[in-house]
């Protein structure tokens, strides 16, 4: 099973709850993008045209994905290579998650060879674990998550992985500044001088004697909150993979954790880690796995706001059609159209039922206690 072999495999819209108004205070504009991550895109259009947009959801680079965003700048159209940003109205305020009813999803999965994959699928669309998957975990590394070492204390650590950790997606130039940072690492005049716009007072506070955690809070703001947020995903994941190991039917792996799996289960709301007592106690025994005494958060300048976040999720209105994959001769390929709620996953929906696939497949490593 593959996906994503083309941006146009994997096609995402969101869905807005409300049409766009005639006036308003914001613009309101459509962002057509493949080949960007949301925001990589949204951070490029605000260094080479000076406009800030704010998005409403974050969408993967490796995919044809339609999203909505806010702006007090008004273009008619803005566009540039993998991108197309255009005016269709206003709206009343900042564009927000809560601003989204869904997301619509077309995919191909190509190199299928069981016309069965199609039926785990629709059986999991009935109610699959909600969990995060990998595109979450994007500042994870060899030794851990990069925003988990910034909880522990890790400053200097956090900050020289995020640094220097090569990764596959980085562009040759990047590559080398990478090597650069990692060989003139605490020689912070000569980085200042030469790392990105929004990287420079980040280097700049090293200079003046800050100290590594000081540093951080120098970060830019999205970028520090993706890579905060992603341990509240991470323990999130943690906390509803515990609850359903009581019963499991079987298991997949989203960022080296071996998660449980069940299907059809009725949601509940499990709230992600917070900066209040309540949250704090429901996570205490993860915390206190992980090495984390506290947060670390006011140092950094940073809230965690803990939101419920539903346990189980359906995939509404999924419709399936099996036909011959062009791209692999003698293979079949599904064409998937579905809608999720906002912040789940249409990945895990595929991971959910390949490894359910298999289970019913009598393929091994995926019976309850196996290693997945």
């Amino acid at each position: 099973m593959k996906i994503k072999v083309k941006p146009e495999d994997f096609i995402v819209k969101e869905i807005l709850k409300l049409q766009p108004s005639k006036t308003g205070k914001y613009v309101l504009y459509r962002i057509e993008k493949r080949g960007w991550s949301t925001l990589d895109l949204l951070s490029h259009v605000r260094m080479k045209y000076g406009v800030e947009i704010k998005h409403a959801g974050l969408k993967d680079k490796h995919s044809l994905s339609i999203q909505y965003g806010t702006s007090l700048q008004d273009y008619p159209v803005i566009k540039g290579n993998g991108f197309l940003i255009q005016k269709i109205g206003y709206w009343w305020g900042e564009i927000g998650p809560s601003d989204l009813e869904g997301n619509h999803f077309l995919i191909k999965v190509r190199d299928v060879s069981s016309k069965e994959l199609l039926e785990a699928i629709k059986e999991a669309a009935q109610g699959f674990p909600n969990y995060y998957d990998e595109q979450r975990f994007g500042s994870k590394t060899n030794e851990g998550l990069i925003g988990e070492m910034l909880l522990r204390g890790e400053a200097e650590k956090a900050l020289f992985l995020y640094m220097t950790t090569l990764r596959n997606t980085d562009s040759s130039s990047m590559k080398d500044l990478k090597k650069y940072v990692k060989e003139n690492w605490r020689k912070w005049d000569q980085l200042e001088a030469l790392v990105p716009g929004q990287f420079k007072p980040v280097f700049r506070k090293l200079k003046e004697g800050g100290s590594f955690l000081q540093a951080w809070g120098a970060f830019p703001r999205g970028l520090l909150s993706i890579i905060l947020t992603a341990v509240q995903s991470y323990y999130w994941n943690l906390l509803l993979h515990r609850k359903i190991e009581k019963n499991p039917q079987f298991y997949i792996k989203v960022a080296d954790e071996k998660l449980a799996c069940r299907l059809g289960e009725e949601p509940e709301l499990l709230p992600t880690l917070g900066n209040d007592d309540l949250s704090l106690q429901l996570y205490s025994r993860i915390l206190q796995e992980k090495g984390i005494e506290k947060l670390r958060l006011k140092e950094l300048d940073f809230k965690f706001r803990s939101r419920p976040r539903a346990t189980f999720v359906q995939a509404k209105q999924l419709k399936g059609e099996i036909i011959d994959d062009e791209l692999f001769p003698g293979k079949k390929a599904i064409v998937l159209s579905f809608i999720l709620p906002p912040g789940s996953y249409a990945t895990m929906l595929l991971r959910v039922a390949e490894a359910y696939y298999k289970k019913m497949a009598g393929l091994p490593g995926f019976e309850p206690g196996s290693d997945g």
